[in-house]
């Protein structure tokens, strides 16, 4: 094959795909094709449009374009300083660790085979990104991705595909659901502080807001019937209000978000219940358009 450009090409069995683009200064590519060792050197040349093509049996046929996002998420992984930190990881004995960066955002990623080696590779990927000059220059928020083997997810999940697609609200929206989805912000009983153990979930929540830096979010507290109204009001503005101080710390806009507590007026299950007030006491995280 002769005098053209391949812009991406990946053999799949016989069959290649192969983005050609102008080779002669025109606006049409000039393709030159050898089909076989065995055949003449006088190459035949025919001149079809730029774009993406499959050669398979000696012919090639269009083929639609490879989506912009799925290119930008091999290059990322595989290059520059990521991909290093990547290599490190494996030359380290985590070779299932990886780590996904957009804007200021790293999430580290992967299955880890039990809790214990999910806490050391953590601590082993933070440790890489600090360590790193382009790493802890680039990156405010280091986010936990990874998921274990027995089932647990990493609470940066959602995002971490959120970070290698498209951006838009409802993708950002969308996120933010997969992040929350069986899980919730816990707070002490009658507390507004936040438990420790809700940090990674609220650290992904940041880490999507950061992304999603076009919309507005609003931080929308409840809780169960116990009490009177006007503790149960006060207490989820206190709660609303924790979470996005945690938010802000992380690096989220203060412009972006707003705390609203809704105490036990939108209940979800009316039932007087351990489960309906378990269901009914949670933090739900809404975006819309910023004015």
């Amino acid at each position: 094959m002769q005098n053209f450009h391949a812009s991406l090409c990946r053999v799949v069995a016989s069959t290649a795909l192969v983005g050609l683009a102008a080779c002669g200064g025109n606006e049409t590519a000039d393709i030159a094709a050898t089909v076989a060792p065995s055949a003449s050197n006088d190459a035949e040349c025919i001149t079809i449009a730029e774009g993406m093509y499959i050669f398979e049996n000696g012919k090639f046929t269009a083929a639609a374009a490879p989506q912009p996002q799925i290119v930008e998420r091999v290059t990322r992984a595989s290059t520059g300083w990521v991909g290093s930190i990547e290599t490190a990881f494996t030359a380290a004995g985590y070779p299932w660790l990886g780590l996904v960066v957009r804007e200021n955002v790293a999430t580290l990623t992967g299955l880890a085979p039990d809790v214990d080696a999910k806490r050391r590779a953590l601590e082993i990927g933070t440790a890489a990104l600090q360590a790193d000059p382009a790493g802890s220059t680039e990156m405010t928020l280091i986010v936990d991705g990874i998921g274990v083997e027995s089932g647990e997810r990493g609470p940066g999940e959602s995002l971490a595909a959120l970070a290698q697609g498209v951006i838009s609200q409802d993708s950002c929206q969308l996120a933010l659901n997969q992040a929350m989805d069986g899980q919730k912000i816990q707070f002490p009983t009658n507390r507004g502080d936040i438990s420790p153990v809700s940090m990674g979930l609220l650290d992904a929540v940041a880490g999507i807001a950061m992304l999603c830096d076009e919309y507005a979010v609003e931080i929308g507290t409840h809780t169960d019937s116990r009490g009177s109204n006007e503790y149960n009001q006060v207490l989820s503005q206190k709660r609303a209000d924790a979470v996005r101080h945690y938010l802000l710390e992380k690096g989220v806009s203060i412009e972006q978000l707003t705390a609203v507590g809704y105490g036990e007026s939108v209940a979800l299950d009316t039932a007087e219940t351990y489960e309906a007030w378990g269901r009914n006491a949670r933090t739900e995280f809404r975006l819309s358009s910023r004015p």
